[in-house]
């Protein structure tokens, strides 16, 4: 073989194991950088054909850098209700303020308030390199999520309640019990409206089929009962089984509907209605809410963005969405922690937090760097090494190209 092999060889082993080196000090400065993935050099051989003769031809390494981009960080807990952490499969939607898309697991956001050329102010939650968290709308859109800071939410009419109870079958005839729940106006008035059920008979437990008790159903509001004419349908008598559940079997109690004083109709419907030998129990739950500003944000491990009001509500503000690929280690990375699909990649998915294939979100958490030191540390280590045996095998070729050059002398 010709002496240039041995040059051409050590050199391609000295840039590759200064690539190598060049990655482990990118893991090392980035080791505390939220969302950081490791950046990993691999090599493999580059072959040169010697004919099958008796001479052999070097052939040089090549070197190929990839991230660990599906590696899971360690969660750590900080004090800041927007702080997102993903634990599992997924990425984060963002966007920068020419509406760019890309992806990143540093979810350390904070919200921030942008005043536009018509001076109406809009806060975002944006990262450390600024960009804005986003979701998918109903369009499929990406949409950044805003926060209503500072302003008047308008009242949401209550629509519909639905009332859950347990009747206690021992209880005697004309026995009644009371639950009560908050329903809100056109106007956001809050007004209370009471169920009240009473029990009108035994039944027959030798019917068929068998009846274990009957019960009616009335609705008060704060001037007593509800007059028939706001009620429609007029709530019939419920009657029960010999299993404690509604006659006849299988079949739903009708929903019935009030009519508030400023014409708001509310539909009551009745979910699990039971009569076992055990105490009374009610939940009662509505939609609505009044006006007024909301106090402080969340985000739960759902992904639901929702707001606190002056009321003590909680309404919902945004639902997040996640995305994921195929081969996320081969998604293209750039500045500030963000991801970017390539055709390696596959294409983006999107999806609901926590469902198939997409993790769960923990907020008032950080995903941190997946590199480990000590690993890096030992990584270095033997790159120095790998360096010097080449500039070793280098520095001997030089040696021999002087013998053979002197042979003229």
């Amino acid at each position: 073989m010709s002496i240039n092999g041995v040059f051409r060889t050590s050199v391609s082993g000295m840039n590759a194991q200064a690539n190598r080196l060049s990655a482990v000090s990118d893991n090392i400065a980035n080791s505390s950088t939220t969302g950081y993935k490791r950046a990993q050099v691999e090599f493999s051989s580059l072959v040169i054909d010697s004919g099958g003769g008796s001479s052999y031809s070097s052939g040089a390494v090549l070197s190929q850098t990839r991230n660990n981009i599906s590696g899971q960080g360690l969660v750590s807990t900080t004090s800041s209700a927007t702080d997102l952490a993903i634990t599992g499969n997924g990425f984060f939607i963002v966007q920068d303020e020419n509406g760019r898309e890309a992806y990143t697991r540093a979810g350390s956001f904070v919200p921030k308030t942008v005043t536009g050329a018509d001076g109406a102010q809009t806060t975002y939650l944006v990262n450390a390199a600024g960009q804005r968290l986003s979701t998918k709308d109903a369009a499929n859109q990406t949409v950044p999520v805003t926060l209503p800071v500072g302003q008047v939410i308008a009242p949401t009419a209550t629509t519909n309640t639905t009332l859950n109870m347990q009747l206690p079958s021992s209880s005697v005839a004309n026995k009644s019990f009371v639950t009560s729940t908050t329903v809100y106006n056109k106007l956001g008035a809050a007004e209370e409206i009471k169920v009240i059920a009473t029990k009108t008979g035994a039944g027959d437990i030798t019917a068929t089929p068998a009846e274990s008790g009957e019960w009616t159903f009335t609705f008060e509001d704060k001037d007593g009962a509800i007059p028939p004419a706001r009620i429609n349908p007029a709530p019939a008598p419920v009657m029960f089984g010999a299993d404690g559940m509604p006659l006849p079997a299988g079949a739903a109690i009708p929903a019935v509907t009030l009519t508030l004083a400023d014409g708001t109709e509310v539909t009551n419907t009745f979910g699990s209605i039971t009569q076992y030998d055990t105490a009374f129990s009610s939940e009662v739950t509505s939609n609505g809410n009044p006006s007024g500003f909301f106090e402080d944000f969340s985000i739960s491990t759902d992904g639901v963005v929702s707001g606190r009001m002056d009321s003590g509500q909680n309404k919902v503000v945004a639902n997040l969405k996640l995305a994921s690929f195929s081969s996320p280690d081969q998604l293209t990375t750039e500045t500030g922690n963000l991801f970017f699909a390539t055709r390696e990649s596959g294409a983006v998915k999107f999806g609901d937090v926590g469902a198939a294939g997409f993790g769960g979100i923990l907020s008032g958490a950080l995903e941190e760097s997946n590199v480990d030191l000590a690993d890096e540390l030992s990584t270095m280590i033997v790159a120095q090494r790998s360096y010097g045996a080449n500039s070793k095998v280098f520095q001997t070729g030089s040696e021999m190209l002087d013998l053979l050059i002197n042979l003229k002398r």
